[in-house]
């Protein structure tokens, strides 16, 4: 294997994300504009940069894709944060013991805020940088009360977008229930969806076609795992109904969101038809399984959808609940990687902020920008951060350098203005054009100095940012990764086998909220490690695209069995009452174990069957077809951790530092 130069890695960090968004750059500039011209119209000529800014990151977030019942207190939340940073930096103007306090509070309790998840950790970002901002914007002119006012004006403005939400709500609603339909959706999309819709109400019908599309969209995966193994006339026949099913599926999620009732379901009819001739092949025995199923889905589908809504009850996608006290207890220690950040966050920028306090230079501020964007919580992805951010600068640079001689300054306002809106068209997708878009952007409107000055400051004081990160996340409680992706992988089932003790109840054992939430506490630590484990060899070599496909999907296979497996202890904390599994259990218990040690030791084992589900009387049980969920990430798990053993990527990958 060959590791990746510096090419590699630029080209491996460039990746999108997703489509630009040009609509939403659209609506943040013309409100950024509407805001100023209120701000300039009522006499608040000191705080347009705030009015400007505040805008900007309030239109972020509310047009996150998201029901409008999850963005509202999403709004509320950097509404409060944001008016209590300013009034913070107002305060800290007080003196210098209560700038460095405010600074020490408002890094820590942001950055630490990703031991809850990857979102919220996000949102802790744009918390501190709304902080970060509120310091350089912040002086002794303004009252702490006209402070709070310019934010309540940016927020009153960006919430003109939450009007077209509540008009489209349902509609968008409808998009996100059709997408596990479309074939160029993920898996792992599939689960940020359910995420996003859990807790909102749906119409029974809703509900119901979510619950299908996402049991259908990991059907499809499988199927394409089983297609990668077959050769020859199997794989022509079995890849034709796949493409058919497909473009069925591409059908259902246009029926869906259009509010259609018809789609046609004969041309998956004459491909199940082709596969059951072909049973003589004994290869194909074990595609019909999935065929079957997939055509029953659709059956399904164009059942509900034929179907008139008369019901006004409501269901809800269930979540676990997760315990603060637990979250805190498993989390809040130096064992935790996003602790150990957020105490190098802390010190890195408590240290950067102290300088711009006391001066105000520019290079204080832009060194302090590059260590903002750049630290990261490991060396590794400090490290590739730096290169990327520094070289997407010096590009930016050079752009700037180019405009600043051939356009007048007049010309250079408005070409900063359309840098702006690619800024925020390219984010969060396109992060390297993004980078580039801001850096144009600040060394075009800074005040003082010719655009060639800026543009040379900026490439020097980013550099001397990102060496400052690089040195913190290196010597300040150093997170360096040994990893060994096989045998994390083993973990993260382990840790999924480990939950599934916790939560199903037996006879001798009842359920235990606590218990739980500890458990998948520790199942989402292993998950983390496995992302972490993934994009490191991703990162390091080249030519590992068909290795990494396979460990992203085993990841998400592994995500959406722990997502499975949590809606049982929703169920139960709902009041249900759950049948005895014990026999499901143990079944289930010996099927991870198995693939476990498979993966661990490297070694083919026969696969462990989960036939049915039954309880200890011997009757069939059913759970809304939560088990049979389960019972299909076993599966996939399993024909995964074959194809892993077929390639050879599980000898592979177990000792890099």
């Amino acid at each position: 294997m060959e590791k990746k130069g510096f090419i590699g890695k630029l080209k491996i960090l460039s990746k999108p994300a997703g489509n630009p968004q040009w609509k939403k750059a659209a609506k943040s500039i013309i409100l950024m504009f509407l805001a100023a011209l209120i701000a300039k119209m009522i006499g608040f000529d000191n705080g347009l940069r705030a009015v400007l800014f505040i805008t900007l990151i309030a239109t972020i977030i509310i047009d996150l894709p998201l029901p409008i019942r999850k963005i509202i207190p999403l709004a509320l939340a950097g509404f409060l944060m944001t008016f209590l940073a300013f009034v913070s930096s107002s305060l800290a103007l007080s003196s210098l013991p209560v700038f460095l306090f405010f600074t020490v509070v408002w890094a820590f309790f942001s950055l630490s805020l990703y031991i809850f998840n990857e979102n919220a950790g996000l949102f802790g970002f744009m918390i501190f940088t709304g902080y970060f901002m509120s310091v350089l914007l912040v002086n002794n002119y303004v009252s702490p009360l006209n402070w709070g006012l310019y934010i309540v004006l940016a927020y009153l403005v960006a919430s003109i977008l939450l009007i077209p939400k509540f008009i489209h709500d349902k509609d968008d609603i409808l998009k996100m229930v059709a997408s596990p339909y479309d074939p160029q959706t993920s898996l792992e999309k599939v689960l940020r969806t359910r995420q996003a819709l859990s807790g909102v109400p749906l119409s029974k019908r809703n509900y119901e076609l979510f619950r299908i599309g996402t049991y259908l969209n990991g059907f499809r995966s499988f199927g394409e795992l089983i297609l990668s193994r077959l050769s020859g006339e199997s794989k022509d026949i079995f890849s034709r109904f796949m493409e058919t099913a497909s473009q069925s599926s591409s059908e259902i999620s246009r029926s869906i969101s259009n509010h259609e009732k018809e789609f046609d379901l004969k041309p998956i009819d004459e491909e199940i038809v082709k596969l059951q001739e072909s049973t003589d092949d004994r290869s194909m025995n074990a595609v019909l399984d999935v065929a079957h199923n997939i055509r029953s889905f659709f059956r399904r589908v164009k059942e509900l959808l034929a179907e008139e809504e008369t019901s006004s009850i409501t269901m809800k996608i269930k979540s676990p609940r997760d315990s603060l006290q637990e979250v805190l207890k498993a989390n809040f220690n130096l064992h935790n990687m996003y602790i150990r950040h957020a105490l190098r966050f802390t010190l890195a920028m408590t240290l950067g902020l102290l300088a711009v306090y006391l001066t105000h230079e520019r290079s204080a501020i832009w060194i302090t920008m590059g260590i903002l964007i750049i630290i990261k919580p490991d060396v590794t992805s400090t490290f590739n951060n730096m290169i990327s951010r520094v070289s997407y600068n010096f590009i930016a640079i050079l752009l700037a350098i180019v405009l600043g001689f051939i356009f007048p300054h007049q010309i250079l306002v408005w070409i900063a203005i359309i840098m702006l809106f690619f800024f925020r068209a390219f984010y969060p997708t396109y992060i390297s054009l993004s980078v580039i878009a801001m850096t144009v952007f600040v060394v075009l409107i800074w005040p003082g100095g010719t655009v060639f000055e800026n543009a040379v400051a900026r490439i020097i004081d980013i550099s001397i940012g990102a060496i400052i990160a690089f040195i913190c996340a290196y010597l300040i409680l150093p997170s360096r990764i040994t990893v060994d992706l096989p045998g994390q992988i083993a973990r993260t089932i382990r840790a999924n086998q480990e939950y599934v003790k916790a939560v199903i109840p037996t006879e001798e054992m009842f359920y235990d909220h606590e218990t739980a939430v500890k458990y998948f506490r520790k199942y989402s630590l292993e998950e983390k490690n496995l992302e972490s484990a993934i994009k490191k060899v991703d990162d390091t070599f080249n030519d590992v695209g068909d290795d990494v496909s396979l460990f992203n999907k085993i990841g998400t296979a592994n995500h959406k069995l722990a997502a499975d497996i949590s809606t049982l202890p929703a169920l139960i904390e709902s009041g249900a009452t759950l049948p005895d599994i014990s026999r499901f259990k143990e079944h289930l218990i010996d099927a991870l174990n198995e693939l476990a040690l498979s993966v661990d030791k490297n070694v083919v084992l026969p696969r462990a069957n989960i036939d049915g589900y039954y309880g200890s009387d011997g009757r069939q049980v059913n759970l809304e077809n939560y088990l049979d969920w389960i019972i299909s990430d076993v599966k996939f798990l399993q024909e995964a951790v074959e194809i892993g053993h077929q390639t050879g990527a599980l000898k592979k990958y177990r000792d890099m530092t």
